[in-house]
């Protein structure tokens, strides 16, 4: 059998290349070829650590037609609103950026709202208008080179590994148009209701029972047959014994004390602005402790998070802070896209070992809240607003629809303003089993269980995929 993987990203290398899918492919008989959009260079780290890809391909660049382009954006804004209206949540809206900069943008943003509000509407308007998109991209000069890529290799299934990708539309366009099975995964929990699913599968592997039912009610036109609860190999990594340190040896590579309590603090990627008050927030409260009460702090940025931003708090409070940057590189300095950035197998050492010895985590909201769950550790979400009239109000973003998940279940401790920060750090710190006591239930209800066989999972079903008829 031969697979086509589809590989847009630096996250997509990090949850599927390093994990346990490219052996378990193997041990099915799969061939596998590569389509990628990622860096040579990142090619190269990825040959060191698997020679299971028989073949790379580079996709060709293309730039999206103009008219093309309109109608992707009219069609997420329209499905925005829809989604908005079946799911019951105002604030999916915020997942749409009309703060775009530059006269051509900002007249596309108010053509898409315009036209977008029309036909949401009628949910066939929105079908309508997204196979007219397919059409015009059958019309580009991709369609065919990739189509040549494709029929040379004739394989049995292709697999997108990130569904977002507009890369990723006219090979999927292609195969549907030639009978060739697709798949997609779902690659984070929070996607499906941001109305950027590009293009439309034959399957669709998700990462739960509620991730299924969400993308159900969403998008009505793909049957219950089609949407298959797989898991994620994200946090397979967790149960690598080949990456993990003795807690001496991280300790003493990081300049750790073994006589004071470790908290990370994760920070967001740049679209989130507050995360520098949060972080000095936290350091001012923690400094004031007695010294045998200070934790010490390892703060792990976002990878894309290239920014000098935090420059000022690592400086002020050097001796409660230790920084463990994530090894993600890139071949062009200040390119900080996902498809741009990628990380090196070495990074997956830093994580996990950054979560074996820390003995929290605190953060705005981030699915690191999982990891930490991965080894029964608690997250502290923080939960005010940093500054005073902020536009990015920490009540919306706990309205979100991927936080529905927790309804009911004491999952994290919550950091309601800058004053609790001690006390509930040093609480989740002293009784980490009185705090956040559902959190394995959570992550239970987001992902299917157990996590260490969910690449077994979604190649078992590949498999079955490429022999059924």
């Amino acid at each position: 059998m031969k697979i086509i993987l589809i590989v847009p990203d630096g996250v997509a290398v990090r949850n599927f290349l390093y994990s346990n899918f490219l052996d378990e492919l193997q041990k099915k008989g799969f061939e596998i070829h590569v389509l990628y959009q990622i860096p040579e260079y990142a090619i190269k780290e990825v040959n060191e650590v698997t020679n299971a890809i028989k073949e790379y391909h580079r996709i060709p660049y293309f730039t999206e037609p103009a008219l093309a382009r309109t109608l992707r954006e009219v069609g997420v804004y329209a499905r925005l609103l829809h989604n908005k209206k079946v799911l019951h949540n105002e604030t999916i809206m915020c997942f749409w950026n009309n703060k775009k900069k530059g006269v051509k943008r900002k007249v596309l943003a108010k053509v898409s709202e315009t036209v977008g509000f029309f036909l949401s509407k009628s949910y066939s308007s929105i079908l309508f208008l997204e196979n007219y998109y397919v059409k015009i991209m059958a019309k580009t000069k991709i369609y065919n080179e990739v189509g040549k890529i494709i029929k040379a290799i004739n394989p049995d299934v292709v697999l997108n590994l990130h569904q977002r990708s507009i890369t990723s539309s006219p090979i999927i366009n292609y195969c549907n148009a030639n009978n060739i099975k697709t798949a997609t995964m779902i690659f984070s929990w929070d996607n499906v209701p941001k109305a950027r699913l590009i293009s439309r599968y034959k399957y669709y592997f998700t990462w739960s029972e509620l991730m299924k039912n969400e993308l159900k009610i969403t998008y009505n036109e793909i049957k219950d047959n089609q949407i298959i609860v797989t898991g994620s190999p994200q946090f397979e990594c967790y149960f690598d014994e080949k990456i993990k340190m003795t807690k001496d040896d991280f300790f003493k590579e990081y300049n750790l004390s073994h006589h004071k309590k470790t908290i990370c603090f994760s920070s967001n990627d740049t679209s989130s602005p507050h995360e520098v008050n949060y972080f000095q927030d936290i350091c001012e409260e923690l400094d004031k402790l007695e010294e045998h009460q200070k934790p010490q702090i390892v703060f792990r940025r976002n990878p894309v998070d290239k920014s000098n931003r935090f420059k000022d708090v690592l400086s002020k409070f050097k001796h409660l802070i230790t920084e463990i940057e994530p090894d993600w590189k890139t071949e062009n300095e200040g390119d900080v896209h996902f498809n741009a950035v990628f990380p090196k197998l070495n990074d997956n050492r830093l994580l996990v070992n950054t979560v074996m010895f820390c003995d929290a985590v605190v953060n705005l909201g981030s699915t690191m809240a999982h990891d930490f769950a991965v080894l029964d550790k608690p997250c502290l979400y923080l939960n005010y607003n940093p500054v005073e009239n902020s536009l990015f109000p920490v009540e919306e973003v706990y309205q979100f629809q991927h936080f529905r998940s927790m309804k009911g279940l004491d999952a994290v401790v919550w950091i309601n303003n800058k004053s609790e920060i001690s006390d509930k750090i040093i609480l989740a710190l002293n009784q980490p089993n009185e705090v956040a006591k559902d959190r394995k239930k959570w992550m239970e209800r987001i992902i299917q269980h157990p996590l260490s066989q969910c690449s077994e999972n979604i190649v078992g079903k590949l498999s079955k995929i490429c022999t059924s008829v």
